[in-house]
């Protein structure tokens, strides 16, 4: 029986783990993560390894200092919305896929920020 996984957690395994992007001999189905989001659009791919790697997830906040920019704020959101939707692709281009894994979630939204200003 296939051990369930978030998307997010299989990633940080394949990515950062299984150094599937160096390693001989990786792991097959990190192999087929890693073709997976090779497959994704040359920017989304890119923003998938590079939180994989670094086992984070974009901050969307955008605001850690005194002096808050518009564009900032936008392209913290843009970066974070862009990223939840490459998970999902890759969750469902994934499903049935791995030998060893059930890939589940992501169980987030992709844009938070809205969310918290109906509860303020």
């Amino acid at each position: 029986m296939a051990q369930r996984i978030d998307i997010q957690d299989l990633l940080v395994w394949a990515f950062r783990h299984q150094s599937v992007e160096t390693a001989t001999g990786a792991d097959p189905d990190a192999l087929t993560v890693y073709w997976a989001v090779l497959a994704l659009p040359v920017p989304h791919a890119t923003v998938i390894r590079r939180f994989a790697r670094e086992a984070r997830r974009p901050d969307w906040h955008a605001a850690h200092t005194r002096c808050v920019s518009l564009d900032g704020v936008r392209r913290s959101r843009r970066l974070y919305t862009e990223w939840v939707r490459a998970l999902v692709v890759l969750q469902h281009t994934l499903e049935g896929a791995l030998s060893r894994f059930a890939v589940i979630g992501p169980n987030l939204d992709d844009q938070p920020w809205l969310r918290e200003r109906l509860r303020a």
